[in-house]
């Protein structure tokens, strides 16, 4: 062989040797960013017979004897691709049931280390944590973190930056601070991880360091701040051999009481079953019987003037854990919105003044399976059955009872798969949901029958994920009685009566309704400049609400977003990003919805303060929602003001400030908006914290009612001047990471006076003379207080339908916790809610608050304890 064929074949060699050993990252400017995110590092698991005691020490025999620690970590934050202030190591070892992970975070000033305690999947103080991408499918991992307190914080990823707290896996975790360092210890099982069925393992691996109070994140693989997703960056497990493809088997049996004051049946006790079955190594079946789906800690309290369903979060574990691989989401809508399953039912029957009505305040769930997973192929798939109960009311009156039905037996389905391809760089999947009820009362065939929803969706990303296309469509069909097909058509989200939609028609002989929705989003999603545009619409005969969340059908909405971020250090900033958004919005019919541009300019500075200062410009909207089922409504511009400042989350004491101001182009309406956060840490084991928040506020717009005059449907506005004040308050006190007594409060108070009554005349005008008629206030002989309008027709009488209001309410929970076994918990809870509604103004929304003490709180108090176990 000669010289120059050696030599070639020798660079070759390492040509490829060297491309084998790394990743080919250059989405960075800086080319030490560049350099670090490039290396491919791998991590060799060990195998041990000697099995340590978690308990945070690391001074079993087996961290002393086998394995090697390992340290070389780079700093991702503040100061990128950096040496770190501190130094970490770690060690990896295994068995044939579990996963031992030891990580020893050195520090040079021990006495700083910030030891608290906080809840379960909270990051409070110093942490350090492993991710797992045990399908290495470079989109996907299981996260295991442990606090310097010793608190649990697991999750899981989700694609690009996308991340799943409920879930929440059985496993064990311990940390103990030392004199030089503090120290992690984990002990995960293999049954809580999904991966192939194969002799050796190869898996993603992500471990990082938290030191709170300098901000700094240290990684063992360097994953940019900037870079477009985390998972397909990660370094690599090997060394995992011959452990057994166990199928887990979880059972987790409960039993609770209850006792609820003014129930007519005290107390009520109540026995279920909660289980786990590992179908195959990837796929989980969940299944409950009698469950216990009651929430822990209360929905915030809220009085809603729009014509919008408020949005809350779910709370229940059952629809939490795994709810990540059913998502399908476009823009503020949901193909599955989990708490339309054995939510409040939608009929009050009609009783008399002497009758008392005892309604159940959820739909009895019968029981509900839940089948999820990944496999090794890149196939996701997530799979919900669940029935509900016929609800029955009870109606009392002189020791006699009667019932009637309130919700028909019901059964929901929702099916979603998600296909991997190209290491996860291209996705396709599908979703469909099914709601079928069993209506055999004439009275609740105001219900459909059944429906139908189906959606697409594709994403593709390419240049490293520098850019990306994702589309989804889906559409949706529903059917029922006439009733339930027409009160769909005149409802909130679609309203096909508006006078002036001429691209809308109301059918009243209609059994069916379908309609179609989407979302087209592409764009550059990391380095310095970012950019991203996005195309939304709903059909007007889009429903998704059965199972789903809908907001709002009828649009065209166009958005593109804009971002320069630098995440360098420079005087006496740590990093900075503006933002500027645009918006345009029409309906299917043409009318322009609105118009807004909003800039955002944040900064983080080096004493860890954040600024946070926003502009935004509303230009005049054709509101169709505004006039509930009326012609759409002329609604002027609005320029708006917001900053926001907060200190350094780091302190014991943590403060953060926010005031928004808003004025309207017809010089009536605005808004003022404050809010006040504040969190003390007493200790490491005791926590306080309140958001409170107050508004005051004018609307010269807002809807009060509509009437038949001289057979003509007028609608009817007034001038709203509202003021509103709440507060979040939470009192946390851990004695160990598993004892826990937590306290929730939410003190709300709203006051609203009507004014300056109009009618609504040409409702498009740029003329408030010309877009309004008003109204004048006459008084009858009987003392009633009337609106007439000008040809002295009555409208609306004031006296026994005052629009003014006084709401009052509270909502309270104490929780007392103990995981007295791993997976196993015992909970009190004590909850106290108080609520009020008068028609009438009270000046001072302080003083209405303080009126919350003279209403009756309905309180109730349950005891529930469950045992994990696993077969």
């Amino acid at each position: 062989m000669n010289r120059k064929r050696l030599i070639f074949l020798m660079s070759l060699l390492f040509a490829l040797q060297a491309a084998a050993q790394s990743f080919d990252y250059n989405l960075s400017d800086d080319s030490l960013v560049n350099y670090h995110a490039s290396q491919r590092k791998v991590y060799h698991a060990t195998r041990t017979e000697l099995k340590p005691r978690i308990d945070g020490r690391l001074d079993d025999a087996c961290w002393q004897q086998v394995g090697e620690w390992e340290g070389g970590f780079v700093q991702q934050q503040p100061s990128q691709a950096k040496a770190p202030s501190q130094e970490t190591e770690i060690k990896i070892l295994y068995d044939d049931t579990y996963l031992y992970i030891g990580i020893i975070c050195h520090d040079n000033e021990p006495e700083k280390i910030r030891s608290i305690l906080g809840r379960r999947d909270e990051n409070m103080g110093d942490m350090a944590g492993i991710a797992l991408d045990s399908y290495f499918d470079k989109q996907t991992a299981f996260e295991f973190n442990v606090t310097a307190a010793g608190q649990k914080v697991d999750l899981m990823h989700l694609g690009e930056y996308g991340w799943d707290f409920n879930w929440d896996a059985v496993w064990d975790g311990k940390a103990s601070v030392g004199d030089s360092a503090w120290y992690a210890e984990m002990r995960v099982p293999f049954s809580q991880l999904r991966y192939a069925n194969k002799k050796e393992h190869v898996w993603g691996m992500h471990i990082w360091r938290w030191i709170d109070r300098l901000k700094e994140e240290d990684q063992w693989k360097l994953i940019p701040v900037d870079a477009p997703a985390m998972v397909y960056i990660f370094g690599e497990l090997h060394g995992i051999k011959d452990i057994p493809n166990k199928r887990n088997f979880e059972l987790l049996p409960y039993a609770k009481t209850k006792y609820v004051s003014e129930a007519t049946k005290n107390p009520t006790a109540g026995f279920g079953l909660d289980g786990k079955i590992g179908v195959t190594s990837d796929f989980t079946l969940d299944y409950t019987i009698n469950p216990d789906f009651g929430q822990v800690e209360a929905d915030p309290s809220v009085l809603n003037l729009t014509s919008y369903e408020v949005f809350y979060s779910e709370k229940r574990p059952f629809f939490l854990e795994g709810n990540s691989i059913l998502d399908f989401g476009s823009g503020s809508d949901l193909l599955f919105y989990s708490r339309r399953i054995g939510s409040s039912p939608g009929y009050i029957p009609h009783y008399e003044v002497a009758e008392t009505l005892n309604m159940p305040d959820q739909t009895t769930i019968l029981n509900a399976l839940k089948l999820t997973g990944k496999n090794h192929a890149g196939l996701s798939l997530g799979i919900i059955n669940s029935m509900t109960v016929r609800e029955n009311a009870v109606i009392s009156f002189n020791g006699q009872e009667r019932k009637e039905a309130v919700e028909p037996f019901t059964n929901y389905f929702i099916g979603r798969v998600k296909q991997d391809f190209n290491d996860g760089k291209t996705v396709l999947g599908g979703m469909v949901t099914s709601t079928i009820r069993n209506i055999k009362d004439e009275h609740l065939e105001f219900l459909p029958d059944n429906s139908l929803v189906g959606g697409l969706d594709f994403q593709h990303n390419w240049l490293n994920r520098k850019y990306f296309v994702d589309f989804k469509s889906f559409f949706s069909k529903v059917d029922g009685s006439e009733q339930s097909i027409s009160a769909l058509q005149r409802n909130s989200r679609h309203y096909f009566q508006r006078p002036d939609a001429s691209h809308l028609t109301f059918d009243e002989t209609l059994t069916s309704l379908q309609g179609w929705g989407g979302e087209l989003r592409g764009g550059k999603r990391s380095g310095k400049f970012r950019l991203v545009g996005s195309l939304d619409w709903r059909s007007p005969g889009i429903e998704l609400n059965d199972v789903g969340y809908l907001r709002q059908a009828d649009y065209i909405n166009q958005e593109l977003s804009m971002v320069y971020w630098v995440s360098k250090p420079k005087g006496i900033l740590q990093s900075y990003y503006f933002a500027v958004d645009q918006e345009h919005n029409r309906s299917f019919g043409g009318e322009k919805l609105g118009d807004q541009l909003l800039g955002h300019l944040r900064l983080q500075f080096k004493n860890l303060w954040k600024l946070d200062i926003i502009g935004d410009r509303s230009f005049y909207e054709i509101n169709t929602r505004k006039l509930w089922g009326g012609p759409s409504l002329r609604v002027d511009g609005e320029t708006s003001g917001e900053i926001r400042l907060q200190t350094n989350s780091s302190k014991d004491l943590f403060l953060g400030l926010g005031a928004e101001f808003s004025r309207n182009d017809d010089e009536i309406s605005y808004a003022n908006e404050y809010k006040f956060y504040i969190q003390w840490q007493i200790g490491s084991r005791f926590t306080l914290s309140s958001m409170n928040n107050y508004d005051v506020e004018t609307d010269y717009n807002q809807f009060v009612t509509s009437r038949l005059v001289n057979g003509s449907r007028k609608y009817v506005v007034g001038k709203i001047d509202r003021k509103t004040i709440s507060s979040t308050i939470r009192a946390e006190f851990f004695v160990t990471p598993e004892l826990s007594f937590q306290y929730y409060g939410n003190p709300y108070a709203t006051v609203g006076k009507y004014s300056d009554y109009r009618f609504v005349a040409d409702s498009k005008s740029k003329d408030l003379s010309t877009r309004f008629t008003p109204l004048s206030a006459a008084i009858l002989d009987n003392g009633e207080s009337w609106l007439q309008d000008e040809k002295d027709n009555l409208v609306l009488n004031l006296t026994t339908n005052n629009p003014d209001f006084n709401f009052q309410e509270f909502r309270s929970n104490f929780v007392a916790r103990w995981e007295y076994k791993t997976g196993s918990t015992l909970y009190f809870v004590w909850t106290n809610t108080r609520s009020r509604y008068e028609s009438f103004y009270e000046p001072s929304v302080f003083e209405s608050l303080k009126g919350m003490n003279q209403v009756k709180a309905d309180n109730a108090f349950m005891l529930k304890v469950s045992f994990w176990f696993s077969l």
